[in-house]
């Protein structure tokens, strides 16, 4: 009985078949790589080596890579001594370079000046590769570097801001009070997120006096630096009821801290007047600040007499503030001027003798002097013209 053979013939597969099934896996291949693109933070540019013709971007490159911008714009020839300002001068000559060469090439950080005058910074990496069609192109790979470059150059403000305000602090000395601790509240302003500061020491006889203070108005100064407070009573302008200090200047937040040695030397009081409040990175940032300062002051010279007298020596910098304006409206001399703002401010004669060290006698006789140029009869009249004078030049 015949048998027949059981094995199976070799399949053939057509030239056209493979052909097809290898452009196939090719566009499959390709359709995985750009959607794998789409997916990650990076751009694309793609310029023709020779011409340095832009030809193709792929987002996400904002300024960089718009359609808009670059689709009708050529990057220009290595002769071409005016790049685009649009990439940038660095980056077009790094193109030119690498498109000459075929070197790769890197670039750590470059900045990029958009059309809307946005300056953005980018991380680059450019090849040159030859095409199968003998076409030599140029393509860069950019990741945005914005964000990161802003929050470095931030964290070194403020790193800086707060190097000025340690200096400040060991500069502090008994001998140059009124300057040094001056320059203490000063630099506090600007290393903190805050619009006010203010240093009280603590005298032999247990009275605050006010020895520096900065981002407060002429008329708060004042109003501090005029009395010497205890600090039983300090703690009740703090606790924050409607007729507290801090709430009577307008700040919201407000942080005391007890300067303290051997043991107490002042406080040092910080607020802002908007409703933001600090991090707890500004909080642990002032405590360090408060402990600082305490050391720098353990041994200063904190008597009465002293201290009394850099309170008033604010207090009286802030009353010759003067407003030409206004000066001008009035036909007054600027310590005309001085005292009828403080009584405006509810202070006593004898009180605006004391502050800018005059006698009772000679400020009545400036009061005199400046209501016979007003033209008016009274003191009340004088203030109410002075009033109506200073709403008219602020308008």
């Amino acid at each position: 009985m015949a048998t027949h053979s059981s094995q199976k013939r070799p399949t053939r597969t057509s030239p056209v078949a493979t052909s097809l099934t290898s452009g196939q896996a090719r566009a499959a291949e390709l359709l995985l790589l750009e959607r794998f693109l789409a997916q990650l933070p990076v751009g694309m540019l793609v310029n023709d080596a020779d011409t340095l013709e832009f030809l193709q971007a792929k987002p996400p490159l904002p300024g960089l890579t718009d359609r808009d911008l670059l689709a009708d714009r050529r990057l220009g020839s290595r002769n071409q001594e005016d790049d685009d300002p649009h990439l940038g001068a660095e980056l077009a000559s790094r193109i030119q370079e690498v498109a000459a060469t075929g070197t790769p090439q890197h670039l750590p950080e470059f900045a990029h000046q958009t059309p809307g005058g946005e300056r953005r910074w980018w991380s680059a990496t450019l090849h040159r590769v030859d095409t199968e069609r003998s076409r030599r192109v140029v393509v860069m790979l950019a990741v945005e570097l914005t964000d990161q470059v802003r929050a470095r150059r931030l964290l070194a403000e403020r790193e800086a801001r707060h190097q000025t305000l340690r200096e400040a602090i060991a500069a502090v000395s008994g001998h140059k009070l009124a300057h040094s601790l001056q320059q203490v509240t000063d630099a506090l302003v600007l290393a903190l997120p805050i619009e006010v500061a203010t240093l009280r020491l603590l005298d032999g006889e247990g009275k605050l006096h006010l020895v520096a203070a900065s981002g407060l108005r002429p008329a708060e100064t004042r109003r501090l630096a005029l009395e010497p407070i205890t600090p039983q009573r300090l703690e009740t302008m703090t606790e924050g009821n409607p007729r507290s200090l801090p709430a009577a200047l307008g700040l919201h937040s407000v942080q005391v801290r007890w300067l303290e040695g051997q043991g107490r030397i002042g406080t040092l009081k910080i607020g802002g007047r908007s409703t933001q409040s600090l991090s707890d990175e500004d909080l642990a940032s002032l405590d360090s600040v408060t402990a600082q300062l305490s050391t720098a002051l353990e041994t200063i010279e904190r008597s009465a007499p002293i201290l009394r007298r850099r309170s008033l020596e604010i207090a009286r910098l802030s009353a010759t503030q003067t407003n030409p304006a206004q000066l001008q409206a009035n036909g007054l001399r600027p310590r005309e001027l001085a005292i009828l703002r403080l009584y405006q401010e509810g202070l006593s004669t004898s009180q605006i003798a004391q502050l800018l060290v005059l006698s009772p006698h000679t400020i009545r006789t400036h009061v005199r002097n400046a209501r016979r140029r007003l033209n008016v009869n009274s003191r009340r009249e004088a203030l109410d013209l002075l009033e109506a004078t200073a709403a008219e030049t602020m308008i």
